[in-house]
């Protein structure tokens, strides 16, 4: 084993074992790498047809909407809405998966003549999912309505008329909400309005709320078997995916529990359609063909599917992955001219748009006005906006996502002084807690996860509100650390909380804020070790600086899109040579150029943002490097780079 004698991080290296991950991946191409059946197997698909379906995703691969529960009976309940010219409101939520699912809907619902507005409740103010204000302010039909609203501008005009009074109550649908909102429901039913839910977040089995219909992948896995309400029961019999012959079972689990409110909604636009076109299945027939309009337009929404799938951090593999390899491959081709304007005022019309680019460009935009204002210009920007008013709206959104990272730089910064000046990151303190006046709730959460990044421990950035004497805030965590579990060994200082094991939002007396922070690190010290405060380096595979070239990497990239269950390659390649000392590169010098030699073979490696190490890497050092492969492509040639993710001098 080479000795370690200087490191770009103290990050722990797991390495797999190469020979055991190969000998259990058989299939696939003769002419495929052995290194592409290696990560596949690491992913679990092993053997030709897994391995197949895995490469070659086709749309046929999607689930059949109707197995999603609640599915068909929410799908009859919109038709008749629209067949009764009933207004259908579309109750959303400020992030880019509530964005998206709520714009999914709308414009399906649209195009068969709907009678259709959007509602999204102020971040803010209203704060998250379904409330009971809104539901009754929803059925005096006093609302703010995305597409009808005047904007807060002085002396901007309404769109559109302002809304009329409403003769009949609204039929409301939540997208990517509503699953725990028991008090709204009943607040709903009392007012005599008829509430779908769609939703894909974790419940209580034995406190669903009490609406027309709920529409969740879980539902039917509650409490360990069927759990369905006796309104929310379908009477179609479910089917399977398109071309295989229909289930005989009624209501089982569905095929994919891992979709995002985007995905839910986009199943039930599906189904939709078919009731809307009488092309349903039956007990007599299965579905049939969509009309063209539809089939065009659920291609499209593929895109905005895709959007909210990645953005929402869903496991990208299976049904996922369809969605995401056919909804990117539609994100610059589509109909929706508000989304066209933001990928052109994001700079990316001549890029081919890839996961990255949805978690890293236009996803915080969309996510900004939500997090500094109100998220109805996102909505808008994906719904009705059309012209110069698209083009508007995405320059809006570039100066929310500005305006919201100048924000949160100021607010880490801060958080980092108090960190460092108080030794909240000593080892005997594996929790942080921060707090400052003033600091905007719409990006705490934000700034505690860039503290978990920094420090490796759970972290808790609250915003204090001295004239209410209110903390406020947002928790992040760590793999292995449940912070909600953490949070409710505390829970005697907290006025409320919520959330999972990773992330959660609080509420509490200011004045509680230090006993709070001593309790929290105490839990927190029982369930982190202070030899894991360390960062762990996942190594896929080890290769030879000789094989990485342009036909692997393309090989390679055939694994996208990468995100979550399916992150891009990491690998290893040992001793290696400097052929030259390291050279700063980029503004200021930011980056770090190096060029590698190993035997004959010769490559280029680019380290993000360590342009510091460069006195550090003289010529002829030997290191090992831990890498993603990349392909640069300059003035139309095309080679093979290595994105550093972590070095150490042997």
């Amino acid at each position: 084993m080479p000795v370690m004698t200087t490191a770009w991080t103290h990050a722990r290296w797991i390495r797999k074992d190469a020979e055991a991950s190969q000998a259990n991946c058989p299939g696939g191409r003769s002419g495929d790498h052995p290194l592409l059946a290696q990560l596949l197997a690491a992913r679990g698909i092993v053997g030709n047809d897994a391995t197949q379906r895995f490469l070659h995703p086709k749309l046929t691969d999607l689930h059949d909407p109707a197995r999603l529960p609640g599915c068909i009976r929410a799908a009859k309940r919109l038709k008749q809405a629209v067949d009764d010219h009933q207004l259908i409101v579309i109750y959303g939520d400020y992030d880019v998966d509530g964005v998206t699912a709520s714009a999914i809907l709308y414009h399906t619902l649209a195009l068969a003549g709907a009678n259709v507005l959007t509602y999204v409740p102020h971040r803010l103010d209203e704060g998250y999912g379904l409330n009971e204000d809104a539901i009754r302010a929803i059925s005096d039909g006093d609302f703010r309505l995305v597409d009808r609203e005047a904007r807060d501008d002085a002396g901007a005009t309404p769109a559109v008329d302002p809304p009329s009074p409403i003769a009949h109550p609204p039929l409301i649908v939540s997208v990517d909400c509503g699953i725990t909102a028991t008090g709204p429901a009943q607040v709903a039913r009392e007012l005599g309005l008829d509430l779908i839910i769609t939703d894909h977040h974790q419940f209580d089995p034995d406190d669903l709320p009490d609406a027309h219909t709920l529409v969740h992948p879980g539902l039917a896995m509650a409490d360990g078997g069927l759990r369905i309400s006796e309104g929310n029961a379908d009477t179609n019999t479910d089917q399977d995916a398109p071309g295989n012959p229909p289930s005989e079972i009624h209501h089982p689990p569905s095929p994919n529990l891992d979709l995002c409110g985007a995905g839910v909604a986009y199943k039930l636009a599906w189904q939709f359609a078919r009731e809307f076109s009488g092309c349903a299945a039956t007990d007599a027939k299965p579905a049939g063909k969509l009309p063209d309009k539809f089939r065009v337009l659920l291609m499209d929404l593929l895109a905005l599917a895709a959007l909210g799938t990645v953005a929402d951090v869903v496991p990208l593999v299976g049904e996922n992955r369809v969605i995401t390899c056919f909804g990117l491959s539609r994100i610059k081709k589509t109909g929706i001219a508000g989304l066209n304007a933001l990928i052109e005022a994001s700079n990316l019309a001549g890029e081919k748009i890839d996961s990255y680019h949805v978690g890293f460009v236009l996803g915080p935009r969309l996510n900004a006005c939500g997090r500094m204002g109100h998220a109805r210009e996102a909505v808008e920007i994906l719904t009705t906006a059309q012209g110069e008013r698209a083009k508007e709206l995405a320059e809006e959104l570039h100066q929310a996502n500005e305006q919201r990272r100048a924000t949160e730089r100021r607010i880490v910064d801060a958080a980092v002084e108090q960190v460092e000046t108080h030794g909240y990151h000593a080892d005997d303190r594996r929790a942080i807690v921060v707090a400052g006046e003033g600091w905007h709730p719409g990006v705490v959460g934000i700034v505690a996860s860039r503290l978990v990044d920094r420090y490796l421990r759970p972290a808790v950035v609250l915003g204090i509100d001295t004239a209410a004497g209110e903390a406020k805030g947002s928790a992040r965590s760590v793999d292995g650390v449940s912070i909600h579990a953490a949070l409710t060994s505390c829970g005697e200082h907290l006025a409320k909380f919520g959330g999972h094991a990773m992330a959660a939002g609080l509420t509490m007396d200011a004045a509680k804020l230090d006993v709070f922070r001593e309790d929290l690190v105490a839990a927190v010290n029982k369930m982190l070790a202070a030899e894991d405060l360390c960062e762990s380096v996942r190594i896929d595979a080890t290769v030879d600086l000789c094989d990485c070239g342009v036909v692997l990497f393309d090989d390679l990239q055939r694994l996208a899109p990468f995100g979550r269950s399916n992150p891009k390659p990491r690998l290893l390649t040992e001793r290696v040579t400097l052929a030259r000392a390291a050279h700063r590169m980029g503004a200021a010098g930011k980056h770090l150029s190096l060029q590698l030699r190993q035997g004959g073979a010769s490559i280029r490696a680019v380290a993000w943002n360590r342009g510091d190490l460069a006195d550090d890497l003289p010529a002829g050092v030997s290191v090992d490097i831990v890498f993603q492969p990349s392909i640069n492509t300059w003035q139309g040639r095309r080679s093979a780079e290595l994105h550093v993710v972590d070095l150490r001098i042997v």
